[in-house]
């Protein structure tokens, strides 16, 4: 039996994270098929682990290399950070959550995980650290020394979507689509498709304005560009429906049996999904060397340590990064 290693951040160490990998801990660390390295400050572990009313004792190692081959979790050391507190966004905080990304990314990059799996960031505390990057897919893509296209995609049950664009301006998002990066966020799509679930998969592509343009009378993306790319999709052997008004394309999704859906900017997708299901829509990044995977759920200030932070998400988004891991190896 082949064994995944998963390699779990807890995220901002003053928010819910901690709790819920302990609560992901507790339901998955038994299963005999995983490795699973925990990149989180011990003290920080333990306050989720208490948080949670959990008081399993995990080992620490100082590489994920030492993680038993037959399975097991540990924690990776080094990561201890101070000065930060609980609910409160802060550099301390940023720091540590930088200094666990950082290290996760290393060890993805020295072969050492199949998958990983990041539970919430806030990214103004990452920015009162020091972090530069637009958001984590730069991030990756920059640690993982990844130059080609990458997106960000999500995922609730069996219905995926691609992002042509995602973190940034909406006033720029017009100059920021072509028909290149319109194949590059759909093949990414499809592949992910394929790689969770093993079958062809059903397109359909959102436009960019209102009512698609109107025939160029409000804006002119989907005659120069959209359909363009479309065409060359199908050209390339790619199951494609629409082009699709975004407003309402998901209402398709059934009658059509699309498995996946294109939109052009970051909250054409994201509203539809996390409206239909909050709790299990996981964000993946694509285009990287490994699933990297995370939940919708933010850092939740309010609640941390209340025991009232829902393992569901992150737990949603662990299965599918162990999913894509395993069809990844396979593919190999």
């Amino acid at each position: 039996m082949t064994v995944t290693t998963i390699g779990l951040v807890a995220g901002d160490p003053s928010g819910v994270g901690p709790e819920l990998c302990a609560k992901l801990v507790d339901a998955k660390g038994r299963l005999s098929d995983l490795r699973v390295a925990v990149f989180c400050g011990k003290g920080s572990f333990r306050d989720g682990m208490r948080i949670a009313g959990l008081d399993a004792e995990i080992p620490v190692v100082d590489s994920v290399s030492l993680i038993p081959e037959h399975g097991g979790v540990a924690l990776i050391s080094g990561l201890d950070r101070g000065g930060y507190k609980p609910g409160v966004a802060s550099a301390e905080g940023g720091a540590a959550t930088l200094a666990a990304l950082e290290n996760a990314a290393d060890a993805a990059g020295a072969g050492q995980l199949d998958a990983i799996v990041y539970g919430p960031l806030n990214k103004q505390a990452m920015w009162l650290a020091g972090h530069k990057a637009i958001d984590e897919l730069h991030f990756f893509s920059s640690r993982l020394g990844v130059a080609g296209f990458c997106c960000e995609m999500n995922n609730q049950g069996a219905l995926w979507t691609a992002r042509v664009t995602s973190h940034i301006p909406l006033r720029a998002v017009a100059d920021n689509i072509s028909v290149e990066s319109i194949i590059a966020a759909t093949v990414a799509g499809a592949k992910a498709v394929e790689s969770s679930s093993g079958k062809r998969a059903r397109i359909a592509v959102a436009g960019l304005n209102p009512h698609l343009g109107e025939g160029g009378a409000m804006g002119t993306e989907e005659i120069e560009i959209i359909l363009p790319a479309i065409e060359r999709l199908k050209e390339l052997g790619y199951d494609v429906a629409g082009l699709y008004p975004a407003d309402t394309v998901f209402l398709r999704v059934g009658p059509e049996k699309l498995d996946l859906i294109v939109t052009m900017f970051h909250d054409q997708g994201q509203i539809a999904l996390k409206t239909l299901g909050f709790a299990n829509t996981s964000t993946v990044l694509g285009g990287l060397p490994l699933p990297i995977v995370t939940a919708s759920q933010g850092t939740a200030y309010d609640i941390v340590g209340q025991n009232r932070a829902d393992p569901a998400g992150l737990t949603a988004a662990f299965d599918l990064a162990h999913r894509l891991a395993i069809a990844a190896r396979k593919a190999a």
